[in-house]
């Protein structure tokens, strides 16, 4: 006799989505995606994955992929101030964590053919509405079939989420950053020491991404306009405030690819409702400041997935999950909230103080517990 797999149907086919979609698939469900584009796209540029986001991979069996189309970043990150001084938040003997940068197109697309490869079906142009509780999602020509699960996986702006009315805050974080590719040249610094800068409120990362391109990003408050334009490029502001790096800032092309957005903070009363959850930005989007967004979202997708499957009643499921990642990941936003407000909204007359407080602070027991909650969390479901 046959047995019936459960179903699970998911609106959105970003890195959340798509790592959910693997890890139910693995665990002998059906599995749907639905995706509002017209094709498998995926925004930005580069992305960092830390050791709790490779863990993940390791589970959904891409890892060995990831590694081979990312650069693994064997070194500290370089952060510097306004006066090129080295800003160590580094605590003596502390072990580095696994990372390797990646271009969001390449962990997307190694997500996607690993879904499919499992069964996955994956469906375009398929826009979703909403959902109810009972189990099925809603569409413009009325409700779908009811499914054991639905995940929401459908953004900052989730239908799904709003539609069940599990939002408190969306606060759009008044500061926010353009994500770039460019060229990697040989001889270039940046093929041993990944950076960070800050310079009053304007902050760059740069780390290299594949063979042939570095990430970079390029942070500023909403009232910075002259370093908000980056379409077209205002390569005059950013070499002004960052000369050290105008050999890297000139490869932006004047028109680039992206452009800047702006951070939102999401926070729930609850990350479900029925036999309906929420995961990744509709959950608990966060400014990217700690490179932890994307990593949290696909670990608690794969644990999702692994708590649903090994409970016969899918409410209580639920309430277990979230119960054991929420509280990690609401540290890691609030943190991510912490480190922007310090790096971006700090008064530019104590730029000098902002450099003598943050080793002092940052090194304590307490504050680097708290910037590591999330990669030192084990997921015990």
């Amino acid at each position: 006799m046959q047995t019936v797999k459960p179903v699970v149907e998911i609106a959105g086919a970003g890195l959340a989505g798509l790592a959910a979609a693997a890890a139910f698939a693995q665990r002998g469900w059906s599995v749907r995606v639905h995706e509002r584009s017209k094709e498998l796209r995926e925004i930005g540029a580069g992305l960092y994955l830390w050791q709790n986001a490779l863990d993940a991979l390791r589970e959904l069996g891409v890892y060995d992929k990831v590694a081979a189309a990312g650069v693994r970043s064997p070194n500290p990150r370089l952060l510097l101030d306004h006066k090129q001084r080295e800003l160590n938040m580094r605590r003596p003997n502390e072990e580095v964590p696994e990372l390797i940068v990646i271009l969001r197109t390449e962990l997307h697309r190694i997500l996607a053919e690993n879904a499919i490869a499992h069964g996955v079906e994956i469906v375009t142009s398929s826009k979703v509405m909403g959902a109810d509780p009972e189990g099925r999602l809603e569409f413009a020509d009325g409700m779908g079939k009811k499914a054991d699960l639905i995940v929401g996986a459908d953004g900052v702006f989730s239908k799904v989420r709003d539609s069940l009315k599990l939002a408190t805050e969306i606060r759009e974080m008044k500061d926010g950053c353009g994500r770039h590719l460019i060229s990697r040249l040989p001889g270039d610094s940046l093929d041993t020491q990944r950076v960070e800068m800050w310079n009053g409120g304007r902050r760059i990362g740069m780390a290299p991404a594949s063979k042939d391109h570095h990430y970079v990003f390029l942070c500023c408050p909403e009232e910075d306009v002259a370093g908000r334009i980056q379409q077209p490029f205002n390569l005059e502001a950013w070499i002004d405030s960052h000369p050290g790096y105008a050999d890297y800032l000139k490869r932006i092309p004047r028109h680039p690819v992206e452009h800047w957005r702006p951070f939102y903070n999401v926070t729930c009363s609850s990350w479900s409702k029925g036999n309906v959850c929420i995961i990744g930005d509709a959950a608990h989007g966060m400014a990217p400041n700690l490179g932890q967004g994307a990593c949290v979202a696909i670990v608690n997708a794969v644990v999702l997935a692994r708590t649903v499957s090994g409970e016969r009643d899918i409410l209580t499921a639920l309430q277990l999950w979230e119960q054991a990642e929420r509280p990690y990941i609401s540290q890691t936003q609030r943190m991510s909230y912490l480190y922007g407000a310090v790096g971006t909204r700090w008064p530019k007359g104590l730029l000098d103080l902002r450099t003598k407080l943050i080793p002092l602070l940052a090194k304590t027991q307490r504050v680097q517990r708290n910037l590591r909650c999330a990669l030192d969390h084990k997921p015990n479901i």
